[in-house]
């Protein structure tokens, strides 16, 4: 049994033969509408019609099949009403310290495109974005660059200086700003590539061409974690800029003077996969700018 079946059928109880049915309300001819009624009550292996020279007639079955053809229209009707008015959803991903200065214009956009848009955000580190990306479980997200997923499409959003962060006690403290020889026999506080592959990849370039020995006296998993060891054991690490809105008191910042290349922060997608929020994806990449930061 089809749908079409039983609207047929709820048309022509409704216009009390088959013919008025087929001209009237569905526009069809009247042998086909016939042959579709046929088929529906030899289906249902039950007579639903007496067919009379003046029209046709519910038999007490067909009476029965009428009212719970009705309501199964009806829910057909708010099923597809309910489809239409379901809000736009866009699932995110988003570096770590990077929702304050993301989100708000974020939602900025979705609501320009459309009042009911919906953003749901996951806070997590490249690798693990482009993983969700790839599962499906994420639609866009603002990241870093990874030269191994040739699957992912990147765009740049801006980009972020990175910056000295210690505690406030440290003697480095006392200056303005910092360049790479007052780091020399500091303690270094890293954060491991496995989560930061594109920071480390700079800073690694950046003190290979200063001629710097920066070997990591300690390891840290995530920016939060390496601000935490900063606390704990002294010394320095280097982080994004963005990183600051994560401090934890006693740690302070200071800009690097001829630090490293400035990391670009990346709008990545995966063209293949099924997006559910074509069209609102599409309109907060074209509306980005890129020196949001």
């Amino acid at each position: 049994m089809e749908l079409r079946h039983i609207r047929y059928f709820v048309a022509v109880a409704d216009a009390g033969s088959v013919s008025g049915a087929a001209r009237s309300l569905l526009h069809t001819s009247q042998p086909s509408l016939s042959r579709q009624l046929l088929e529906l009550e030899d289906e249902l292996g039950i007579r639903l019609f007496d067919r009379r020279s003046r029209g046709i007639v519910l038999t007490d079955a067909g009476q029965v099949f009428l009212e719970h053809g009705r309501r199964i229209l009806k829910q057909v009707e708010d099923a597809a009403a309910a489809a239409k008015n379901t809000p736009a959803i866009l699932r995110l991903g988003v570096l770590p310290g990077l929702e304050l200065s993301i989100l708000p214009r974020l939602m900025e956009l979705a609501n320009g495109y459309s009042a009911d848009a919906d953003i749901r955000v996951m806070s997590a580190s490249s690798p693990r974005i482009i993983d969700e990306l790839r599962t499906g479980n994420l639609d866009m997200a603002f990241m870093r660059q990874d030269e191994d997923a040739a699957d992912i499409h990147f765009e740049i959003a801006g980009y972020h200086h990175v910056m000295v962060f210690l505690r406030e006690d440290h003697p480095l403290a006392a200056k303005a700003q910092l360049d790479y020889a007052d780091l020399i026999d500091e303690i270094y506080v890293s954060v491991g590539r496995r989560s930061a592959p594109a920071l480390r990849s700079a800073i690694d370039a950046w003190a290979q061409q200063k001629d710097l020995s920066l070997i990591p006296v300690h390891a840290a998993a995530n920016i939060a974690s390496a601000l935490s060891l900063i606390l704990s054991v002294g010394g320095f690490s280097l982080l994004p800029e963005y990183a600051a809105r994560l401090l934890l008191n006693g740690v302070v910042t200071r800009p690097l003077v001829e630090g490293p290349t400035p990391i670009p922060l990346m709008i990545g997608h995966r063209p293949k996969n099924p997006f559910r929020s074509k069209d609102l994806m599409e309109a907060i990449r074209t509306a980005w700018s890129a020196n949001f930061v």
